[in-house]
């Protein structure tokens, strides 16, 4: 099953205001998510971002929210395309909805506000028998 999720724009507080455009793609408990870095920050008016130190990318499962990977900045201007693989640890015989979303970081370790949440729904249940 393939999911093509955008995402609408971050609100950083300090960092950056981006639009993540995901695609997410279950395979087992493995999702694979794709996306670009920002590369304005949030003043007014935006000005290009100098220093992005990476983005985290987070997924909850019934509410347990687990830090999954931080992904170094491909520049300090950021604009870098991203695709990661995350293994998410749902059982066998159980479908799960897993919640994923972004942060971003600059270089003096200032956290932006979460990205809007892209939900991916793991399936692990046994085909049903032919009637």
């Amino acid at each position: 099953m393939r999911h093509l999720l955008a995402l609408l724009p971050l609100l950083f507080l300090l960092v950056a205001e981006p639009v993540f455009a995901w695609t997410a793609t279950p395979t087992g408990t493995i999702v694979e998510a794709s996306y670009t870095e920002p590369n304005t920050n949030a003043d007014a008016p935006p000005t290009s971002l100098v220093d992005l130190a990476r983005t985290t990318i987070y997924y909850s499962i019934d509410g347990t929210i687990t830090k999954a990977l931080d992904v170094p900045a491909t520049a300090t201007t950021g604009n870098g395309n991203i695709v990661r693989q995350v293994a998410v640890p749902v059982g066998p015989n159980v479908e799960k909805n897993v919640t994923f979303w972004v942060t971003a970081f600059d270089t003096s370790g200032n956290e932006s506000v979460k990205s809007n949440e892209v939900i991916v729904r793991i399936d692990r249940l046994p085909p049903s028998a032919p009637r």
